[in-house]
């Protein structure tokens, strides 16, 4: 006698289904239309578009054709993602991002790598990849914003920043309860509060240094285009920068750790073709 933890849905998830929170496999051989939840303590397949409003999945993620989030979609995923194309979507992953076509207007955030097909496009929006990018093109002739960011976990970065927020705040609130005591003297309730409040700034700078230390990851993460880079995309790999000025056609950027700064390298034929058969190898195996 055995247990299959998988649920599937022969249509779309739509308000014949309702939401779906799931604690295994979910297989939807529909759509996840637009409105819809979707929990998965496995994974999730969709075998046609995935409205991302909100998606959280604690495997991995295969959709056969696109992923739309409509500025407001969320998806969290603790495996890999693999889709056709991901639009105006906000993505958390911790395993790689693959994606065959292009990803337009999307924020991506993973602990891997971002990797796109042969004619895969990254147009518009930030990518977060501590593992690198690859990339056919990189930009838009129209010049619409793109950045990217590798090297970095993104996790201790999301984390200082809420350090840095709660901060301010607690400075702020500092600064008040200062001028209080000025205005109304030695006052037993606001020296304790004071005190607190410089202890919790205090406790809160020292989880900051430590996690300074764990911020940059991997410094030779690169970011490799087999196709071009127009001008305006903005790269940074450890926390350098790099803004491109100039339309440049098969290149990788990486870090020169002795300069501190992010340098061009030109990408050889051999290696695109390197690249080439080992994407179709991996592709007959799947």
């Amino acid at each position: 006698f055995s247990v299959s933890e998988v649920l599937e849905i022969p249509g779309d998830v739509s308000y014949r289904t309702g939401h779906i929170s799931f604690p295994g496999d979910v297989i939807v051989r529909g759509e996840i239309l637009d409105g819809f939840k979707v929990y998965a303590g496995g994974s999730i397949y969709c075998a046609k578009t995935m409205d991302a409003s909100e998606v959280i999945c604690e495997k991995d993620v295969i959709v056969q054709q696109g992923i739309i989030g409509k500025r407001k979609g969320i998806l969290r995923v603790q495996g890999e993602v693999r889709a056709k194309f991901i639009e105006n979507c906000y993505v958390e992953t911790k395993g790689p991002l693959l994606v065959e076509v292009g990803m337009i207007n999307t924020t991506a955030h993973t602990l891997s790598r971002v990797e796109l097909g042969y004619k895969g496009v990254i147009t518009g929006g930030r990518i977060y990849a501590q593992d690198g990018v690859i990339t056919t093109q990189l930009g838009s002739r129209s010049g619409v914003k793109t950045e990217v960011y590798c090297g970095v976990d993104h996790t201790v970065e999301q984390k200082l920043e809420w350090i840095r927020d709660k901060n301010i705040q607690l400075a702020m609130k500092l600064s008040r309860v200062k001028q209080e005591l000025v205005q109304a003297g030695d006052n037993g309730k606001l020296t304790e509060l004071r005190d607190n409040l410089q202890a919790a700034i205090h406790k809160m700078n020292e989880a900051a240094c430590a996690l300074v230390d764990r911020l940059d990851r991997n410094e030779e993460a690169e970011v490799v285009v087999r196709g071009t880079v127009y001008p305006g995309v903005y790269i940074e790999i450890c926390h350098c920068s790099f803004i491109v000025t100039r339309e440049v056609q098969s290149v990788r950027f990486v870090l020169d750790k002795d300069q501190g700064t992010v340098v061009t390298r030109p990408l050889s034929a051999v290696k695109v073709a390197r690249r080439k058969q080992k994407k179709e190898l991996e592709a007959c195996n799947r």
